[in-house]
């Protein structure tokens, strides 16, 4: 009945709304410009977020965007959430890869991206990077990342901000589904891309803490195709938007894209 719920649950997601794509190769000059690292949610490859890619595109990201897949394919989706060590691992060598390229570009700046359950990806390959490797940006859109996950130790190797997407209306897959399945760092709780994060418990050093922003889910999203729901997440409009700002030059979306914020203390929403 479980596994049943589960596939309930990953169909949620928007698994086969995309289509087939493949993520092209960045060229030199792409990576003299930065690199993004982009994490797809459990269910999906590079395919998964081929609206999303041309999003960034089109709203100017000229870096190299590169999607690392998941290390075993679609159908094992529920490995992908649950095996906590097998993620472990797949982060720190997507963090090796990260140190391997600014070993070869020392400046640019590094964004990492993750999309539901490959913001925790995203967390943990943060978390893998030697001190001395800095991202710009981290952002997360509606991650499966437990709300009081100890975000410290990843924030002191960011430079910018700490992003985190949230909606309190992804009820079903963020809500009942990580309470059922838990999240990737395995707590059974809503998460932190449903409510927010709990910053005072998730980041307790106050100068790590002002790094972090977090924007809700608000009406005006309608209008750029995000319903409230986990599938809107991959839509185009909503992408470029609220997601790629962070990833142009400047790194910082404008303040006015957005609605509910909260940067200091937890989410404004209720618990």
């Amino acid at each position: 009945m479980r596994k049943t719920q589960f596939w309930i649950v990953l169909l949620a997601t928007g698994i086969g709304l995309t289509g087939c794509f493949k993520c092209p190769e960045p060229t030199l000059r792409q990576e003299e410009r930065g690199l993004v690292c982009v994490f797809p949610g459990i269910g999906g490859g590079a395919w998964y977020l081929n609206q999303v890619y041309q999003a960034y595109r089109d709203a100017g990201v000229d870096s190299a965007i590169v999607i690392p897949e998941w290390p075993t394919p679609f159908y094992t989706a529920m490995k992908h959430l649950q095996d906590y060590e097998a993620n472990r691992t797949h982060a720190a060598r997507i963090a090796q890869q990260i140190v391997a390229y600014r070993q070869r570009e020392p400046k640019p700046p590094i964004d990492l991206v993750g999309y539901s359950a490959g913001g925790g990806i995203a967390v943990m390959v943060a978390e893998a990077l030697p001190e001395d490797i800095h991202l710009r940006n981290i952002v997360l859109v509606q991650s499966a990342v437990s709300p009081k996950y100890d975000l410290d130790a990843l924030l002191r190797r960011v430079d910018g901000h700490l992003v985190n997407l949230y909606s309190p209306l992804d009820w079903f897959v963020l809500g009942w589904g990580t309470n059922t399945f838990g999240t990737v760092d395995r707590a059974h709780t809503e998460s932190a891309g449903k409510i927010g994060f709990d910053l005072p418990r998730a980041a307790a050093d106050e100068t790590l803490r002002a790094k972090v922003v977090q924007h809700g889910w608000t009406a005006n999203m309608i209008w750029a195709g995000h319903l409230g729901n986990h599938a809107s997440i991959l839509g185009y409009f909503w992408n470029r938007k609220y997601v790629a700002p962070y990833l142009l030059p400047d790194g910082a979306a404008p303040a006015c894209a957005h609605g509910r914020v909260s940067s200091s203390t937890s989410a404004s929403v209720s618990r």
